[in-house]
C-alpha cells in the first residue's frame, strides 16, 4: 500500500509512521519542510518529499504519485498567532483535500480535534454535538473539519478522527508541562481532585487511524479517540508524581480556588482541571474498535520516559 503523510515529524506523525513501517508491505512517502527534523524518519526507511502544505505550488509535484492513503497529520496545536492557525489548519488542510482528491487517494485520514466541540457541557461528550470552541485552536480545527466535509461531498472518502488529549513518550506539550508543574509542586488539587480527566495514549490513536481504514462506516460522520479508562485529575496527577520521584501533589481548600486563578501562568493550567472531560467511545466500538492500551501504565511510562530527560 503506497501511503502518504504529512505532519511525519510531529509527535502523532512519527509514532504512525513507526507502527505503519512494521508492515513490508507499506511504502511511505512522507512530506516534510525541516530536512534536520526529517532525520528521525530515517530508521524507518521512508521517502521524503519537500513540499509546504500550506504552498499548492510546492505540492503540484505529488500529484502524479500513486497513493491509496492519505494520513493529515499536520498541524498547528498553539492556542495563538491566528494567522498561523488558518494558514496551517485551515488553509494547509484544504490543500491536502485537494491534493487527495486529485490523486484519487482511496482513503483521506484526518486527525483532528476534540476542541470542535469541547464549548459544549454535555457529560459525556459525543461526536453529535454542534461545533463549538472554547479556544481559537479549536475555531480553526472547526474550519478545517468543514473543508474535509466539503471534500468529502465532492466524494473525497474521508475519515474524521478526533482525539482528545493525548500523551505518550516524548509528547511535548501536556506531559510535559504538567511533569515540570507537579515536579517543583505548582500544581495543587482543587476539588480534591475528583474532576474526570479522560486523556488517550498516542499509540491507541495509531491504531484507530489504521484501523479506520478497513472499515466502510468510518467513511460516515466523525469518531472520537479515547482510552477506554477515565481517570480522575488527582488519579493522574498521583501516577506521575510516583513515575518521576516526586512528592503528591497538594489538596487545597475550595475557598483558596479564586486565588489560585488568578496567578500569572500557574491559574490559566490549573483552570482547564477544573471541568469533567468525558468522551463516548460508543461510535466506534460499534464499528469493532476497543483500545488496546491501557492508561494507567502508559501514563507512568510517558512520565518516565520525560523524567529521564529532565
Amino acid at each position: 500500500m503506497n501511503i502518504l503523510i504529512s505532519g511525519a515529524t510531529g509527535f502523532i506523525g512519527r509514532h504512525l509512521v513507526e507502527e505503519l513501517a512494521k508492515s513490508k508491505d507499506n511504502h511511505i512517502f512522507c512530506i516534510v519542510r525541516n530536512l534536520d527534523r526529517a532525520k528521525i524518519l530515517k530508521p524507518y526507511n521512508v521517502e521524503l518529499i519537500y513540499a509546504d502544505i500550506t504552498r499548492k505550488d510546492t505540492m503540484e509535484k505529488i500529484i502524479n504519485y500513486t497513493i491509496d492513503v492519505v494520513f493529515h497529520c499536520a498541524g498547528f496545536v498553539q492556542n495563538k498567532d491566528c494567522y498561523l492557525l488558518e494558514k496551517i489548519n485551515v488553509l494547509g488542510t484544504k490543500n491536502m483535500c485537494d491534493l487527495a482528491l486529485n490523486m484519487k487517494a482511496d482513503r483521506f485520514v484526518y486527525l483532528s480535534s476534540i476542541a470542535v466541540i469541547s464549548g459544549n457541557d454535555e457529560i459525556p461528550l459525543c461526536e453529535d454535538l454542534p461545533h463549538k470552541a472554547t479556544n481559537i485552536y479549536g475555531e480553526s480545527k472547526i474550519k478545517a473539519e468543514q473543508e474535509v466535509l466539503r471534500y468529502r461531498e465532492k466524494g473525497l472518502k474521508s475519515i474524521i478522527i478526533r482525539p482528545c488529549m493525548v500523551y505518550g513518550e516524548g509528547e511535548p506539550h501536556l506531559t510535559k508541562t504538567i511533569l515540570l508543574l507537579l515536579k517543583f509542586r505548582m500544581l495543587p488539587l482543587i476539588n480534591k481532585g475528583c474532576n474526570k480527566f479522560h486523556l488517550v495514549y498516542v499509540k491507541n490513536v495509531v491504531d484507530l487511524m489504521i484501523y479506520s481504514l478497513s472499515k466502510e462506516g468510518f467513511l460516515e460522520g466523525t469518531f472520537f479517540i479515547a482510552d477506554k479508562d477515565v481517570l480522575t485529575v488527582k488519579e493522574v496527577f498521583t501516577i506521575f508524581s510516583e513515575a518521576i520521584n516526586s512528592s503528591p501533589p497538594i489538596n487545597i481548600p475550595n475557598f483558596f480556588k479564586p486565588l489560585i486563578l488568578n496567578f500569572p501562568y500557574l491559574g490559566g493550567k490549573i483552570k482547564s482541571f477544573f471541568k469533567d472531560r468525558v468522551y463516548s467511545l460508543e461510535r466506534t466500538k460499534t464499528l469493532g474498535f476497543n483500545p488496546q492500551h491501557n492508561a494507567q501504565p502508559n501514563l507512568k511510562k510517558s512520565a518516565q520516559y520525560f523524567f529521564d530527560k529532565m
